[in-house]
């Protein structure tokens, strides 16, 4: 019996990534010329400032926030449809 559920889940998180990354990307672009508020505004998710660990040996800093834009949501609009497309 074979498995292809690990190889949909990697096509599918591999879209998400693209088209959050190129949705940011143009979000931002069109936010320069066109001044809309439904473009130019961003929600930021996370931590505020990054949580730091010194171990005298090594120093760990953690932190993850990510910012959330039109263009992000049209991006992982237009991957979750290629997704489902292929």
């Amino acid at each position: 019996m074979r498995r292809t559920s690990g190889r949909r889940t990697g096509r599918l998180l591999l879209l998400i990534l693209c088209g959050i990354l190129i949705g940011s990307i143009l979000g931002h672009i069109l936010s320069l010329f066109i001044d809309h508020p439904i473009l130019t505004h961003t929600i930021q998710f996370g931590m505020e400032d990054p949580i730091t660990l010194n171990l005298t040996a090594f120093t760990v800093v953690l932190g993850f926030s990510i910012k959330i834009n039109f263009g992000t949501v049209i991006g992982i609009i237009i991957g979750l449809f290629l997704y489902f497309r292929s």
